[in-house]
C-alpha cells in the first residue's frame, strides 16, 4: 500500500521524525543510495520518481552550478582557515568548482569524493586538460561510508552537501578522518531571521525540514567537538550564479514541458528566492576540531 498514492506527505513526515530510518527504508525498497537520496530530498514520490528525476535532470544537466556558490566565497572561506592545509578531503565535490579553487590556491593534495562517477570522470579529465590534476585524487563513494584512513586529513571541505546526510550526522561521522586540531569548512542553509514568514516556513518545512538558525548550528557544532573559527553568509553573487542560469534554462524549456511537476517545483523555488532571500541563506562555517 505504501507504493500507492501520493506519498509526499508521508515522506516529509518520516523525514522529520526519523531521517535515518527514512533513508534506510527507501533503500530496502530497491533504490540505490543515490536514488534514495534523490527521492528523499528531491522528488518525494515513489510512484512518479523516474519521470520527476528525468525532468529534473533535463533542467540541470547543462548548468554549471546546482546550488549557490562563487569563487569569491570559496576563497574567502579558505582565507579564514588558520593554517595552510597539506591534505584536503572534499566531500560532495560535484563538478569540481570548489575543487579547482582548492587546487589552485593551496599546495595540498586534494581527495575529492562524490557518488556520481560521471561527474568525477569529467572533473578528472578537465583538470588533466588544464594541467592541474597532479595533486588530485577522486573516489566514487557515499559520503556516509568513507573508506579512508582515520585522521589522514587536516582539512575537510563540503560546500552545500552535508545536508544530504544531516549536519549533525556529518559532523560526527566525518570527525574521525580529521586530524586533531584540523579544520572543517562546510556550508548549510539557515534562517537569517527570527521571524520567517508563514509561506517561507511552510516551504522549507517541506523542502528542508532540518533548516536551523545560525545559533542552533553553532551550538550543535560546539557540542560535536568543534570550535567555530568564523562564519559568514554567502554573497548575492553566489545566489545569482545559481539562480540566473536556472531562470534562463527554465524559460528555454518550460513551454515544452507544461505539465512537469519537477518544473513547477523549481518555479516555486525560484519564486521563494525572489520574495524571501535574505530571510534565509547559505552560511559558511569554518570549524576547528577540538584537541
Amino acid at each position: 500500500m505504501l507504493g500507492e498514492g501520493d506519498l509526499r506527505v508521508w515522506h516529509e513526515g518520516l523525514d522529520r521524525l526519523a531521517p535515518d530510518a527514512h533513508l534506510g527504508w527507501l533503500m530496502t525498497q530497491g533504490f540505490s543510495e543515490k536514488e534514495a537520496l534523490r527521492l528523499k530530498w528531491i522528488s518525494k514520490d515513489m510512484n512518479d520518481h523516474e519521470t520527476y528525476m528525468a525532468d529534473f535532470m533535463k533542467v540541470f544537466e547543462g548548468l554549471e552550478r546546482w546550488g549557490p556558490g562563487s569563487v569569491r566565497d570559496t576563497l574567502k572561506a579558505l582565507s579564514l582557515v588558520p593554517e595552510a592545509p597539506t591534505n584536503i578531503l572534499e566531500i560532495g565535490c560535484g563538478k569540481g568548482l570548489a575543487t579547482k579553487v582548492l587546487i589552485e590556491n593551496t599546495e595540498a593534495r586534494v581527495t575529492a569524493i562524490d557518488n556520481e562517477q560521471s561527474a568525477l570522470t569529467e572533473l578528472k579529465e578537465r583538470f588533466e586538460e588544464q594541467g592541474i590534476s597532479g595533486r588530485l585524487s577522486t573516489v566514487c563513494v557515499s559520503m556516509t561510508e568513507l573508506p579512508l584512513e582515520k585522521e589522514s586529513f587536516d582539512l575537510i571541505w563540503s560546500e552545500g552537501s552535508a545536508y544530504i546526510m544531516g549536519i549533525q550526522k556529518a559532523l560526527a561521522q566525518w570527525s574521525p578522518f580529521l586530524q586533531s586540531g584540523g579544520f572543517m569548512v562546510l556550508s548549510d542553509l539557515v534562517w537569517l531571521t527570527d521571524k520567517p514568514d508563514q509561506e517561507l516556513m511552510e516551504y522549507w518545512k517541506q523542502a528542508y525540514p532540518d533548516i536551523q538558525s545560525i545559533n542552533t548550528r553553532l551550538e550543535q557544532m560546539n557540542a560535536a567537538g568543534y570550535d567555530v573559527v568564523d562564519t559568514f553568509s554567502l554573497s548575492k553573487e553566489a545566489w545569482d550564479n545559481y539562480s540566473e542560469p536556472l531562470k534562463k534554462r527554465m524559460d528555454d524549456i518550460s513551454s515544452a514541458m507544461p505539465d512537469s511537476v519537477a518544473l513547477k517545483n523549481i518555479e516555486t523555488e525560484l519564486e521563494i528566492f525572489r520574495k524571501f532571500l535574505g530571510k534565509f541563506g547559505y552560511q559558511m562555517f569554518i570549524l576547528a576540531k577540538r584537541i
